[in-house]
């Protein structure tokens, strides 16, 4: 008697085909005459246990990582919170390069500027796939491109988005959208101050829904604001790295009842919202559209035709697309601007060292404009080292490599998961890391396009390879924009507490966490910093009130 045993890869699939060997066994050894089949089903047994034993184990060609667990592997060491401390943690004391074992499945973490070069720029067509990750498909539905496989409905709409946020486009068609919404942001810093972070998230969740549908939102508690943050909040909740188990790796969990698996429930929420708010604002554009009052947004040049995708997208895909890109241009972008304005009044003297070359170039008669980048490159200094102190993705979204590979004679095995760890990354590559320092850019005046994809880029907050974000040239701008107009107008400072006179602590280590990070709410203090400069504010807001109410 002879038997073939074949181990699949999946261990769902080894472990049914098993299970019903098993049965056969058991039945032949109730027949008379068959002893020796309970030798065979013994030794079976053994064999069995030894292959599941070896689920989670760490092949010994592997990068180096924390000791395993059989079956669980390190995932039981995964924490629900500060995920990107523990990576940083383990590279501390594994390496820069280390692996994680999650059940089968293995996560590599590349702590290291020359490995993401050589594999996430230089080998980009195999580095650029997403986890196959059950949770994430669930939430997203495989129809928000950020999170999509390299699939040719990817690359349509990457291609869609990368043309229509190229710089030309920016600097020539979008440049006057932006300024005009800064300068409401800087009007309404002048009359509220104490609102500065509804205004900052208006400000950038308005740019983006200009260019994307058409409208613009004049107040926070606009559809345009409120959709995009109630949005993004259920994504934050639900993609959050350790909230959820690794659900590929331990098939059965997918089989849990939703009422044990607040994971799952979390999910199918995420996409039920999301796909109702973007089905919303498709609706507005249509009904505008009806009404004759054609815009020139991305919307309405792929609604009219203008623009063609290479794939034809369904009714919910479309509307996740763009919704996708509403949820990037704008949260993204406003968390960055609140860790700017967080870390600049605990820093006065970064803004002295701003406004020597601002007042150089502006005076008092103006605000500084995007022409004025490389007169004043201590403002893209500052941009970039909040960037890279506090990163808004803090891990950045996973990779996934499509086949087998090496890097210095350790083994990437094929559907590895990934990590190029923003924070681990800028507080490992970089020197005094712990201290916000916008002089450590002063050699590096360009964007961070043009850095990005050499050997030493000065940050990876925009992430790496093809997957690097489609929004970078917005995002860098907008930020630019604000900083530069902020510094010039205002002083920051912490605030004073009504009661005791004394100054309000702020703290930089409090941060709100999710898939993206941004600062815990705080106050500091905005006054202008001069009667001039409230007056040129007022002036440049009255001049732009024309050009913005056409968007509404």
């Amino acid at each position: 008697m002879g038997a073939v045993l074949f181990i699949h890869d999946s261990p769902g699939f080894a472990f049914r085909k098993h299970l019903r060997l098993t049965f056969r066994i058991m039945a032949a050894i109730k027949s008379p005459g068959l002893g020796y089949v309970a030798i065979l089903f013994i030794i079976y047994l053994l064999y069995v246990s030894y292959k599941i034993l070896r689920i989670g184990y760490r092949d010994k060609r592997l990068p180096p990582g924390p000791p395993t667990l059989p079956i669980l592997g390190n995932a039981h060491q995964i924490p629900t919170k500060k995920f990107y401390l523990k990576l940083k943690e383990w590279s501390d004391q594994y390496g820069k390069i280390f692996s994680v074992k999650l059940g089968s499945g293995t996560m590599i973490v590349l702590n290291d500027r020359r490995a993401v070069h050589d594999l996430i720029d230089k080998k980009s067509a195999i580095y650029s796939e997403r986890p196959i990750d059950y949770n994430s498909e669930v939430a997203m539905g495989n129809e928000n491109f950020a999170i999509m496989h390299a699939t040719p409905m990817w690359r349509a709409q990457r291609k869609v988005a990368s043309q229509n946020l190229a710089p030309r486009v920016l600097d020539e068609k979008v440049a006057p959208i932006q300024e005009a919404e800064i300068s409401q942001l800087m009007h309404d810093l002048l009359e509220t101050p104490d609102q500065f972070s509804n205004h900052m998230k208006r400000a950038t969740a308005s740019v983006a829904s200009i260019v994307l549908y058409g409208f613009r939102a004049p107040t926070f508690d606009n559809f345009w604001v409120t959709s995009v943050y109630e949005a993004v909040n259920h994504v934050n909740r639900t993609l959050e790295p350790g909230t959820y188990p690794p659900t590929e790796q331990f098939p059965i969990l997918k089989y849990i009842p939703d009422r044990w698996a607040p994971w799952n429930a979390r999910a199918k929420l995420c996409y039920s919202t999301m796909t109702k708010i973007w089905a919303e604002a498709r609706d507005k554009v249509d009904e505008r559209r009806r009404n004759g009052d054609d815009r020139p947004s991305i919307a309405d040049k792929l609604l009219s035709g203008a623009t063609k995708l290479d794939t034809p997208l369904t009714y919910n895909q479309f509307n996740n697309f763009l919704g996708a890109l509403q949820m990037g241009g704008a949260e993204t972008t406003a968390s960055m601007m609140l860790t700017n304005i967080l870390y600049l009044a605990k820093h006065p003297w970064v803004q002295e060292k701003a406004r020597v070359e601002l007042d150089r170039v502006c005076g008092t008669e103006r605000m500084p404009m995007w022409s004025d980048f490389s007169q004043t490159p201590y403002i893209n200094c500052i941009v970039k080292e909040g960037l890279r102190i506090r990163p808004v993705a803090p891990v950045n979204l996973a990779h996934r490599v499509n086949r087998d590979d090496w890097f210095d004679g350790m083994l990437i095995p094929k559907d590895s998961i990934i990590f190029v760890p923003s924070y681990a990354l800028h507080h490992t590559e970089y020197d005094d890391p712990e201290t916000y320092n916008p002089d450590r850019y002063l050699k590096h005046p360009k964007l961070a396009m043009d850095y990005a994809g050499n050997r030493n880029p000065h940050h990876y907050a925009y992430g790496a390879g093809r997957r690097i974000c489609v929004g970078i040239h917005l995002a860098e701008r907008t930020q630019w924009r604000i900083t530069a107009k902020l510094l010039w107008a205002f002083n920051i400072e912490p605030a004073v507490d009504e009661v005791t006179g004394e100054v309000v602590e702020l703290d930089l280590n409090s941060y709100s966490e999710g898939l993206l990070h941004q600062p815990m709410p705080y106050r500091v203090k905005i006054t202008p910093r001069s009667d001039k400069h409230a007056e040129v504010i007022r002036k440049d807001f009255e001049g732009v009130e024309d050009f913005l109410r056409k968007w509404e």
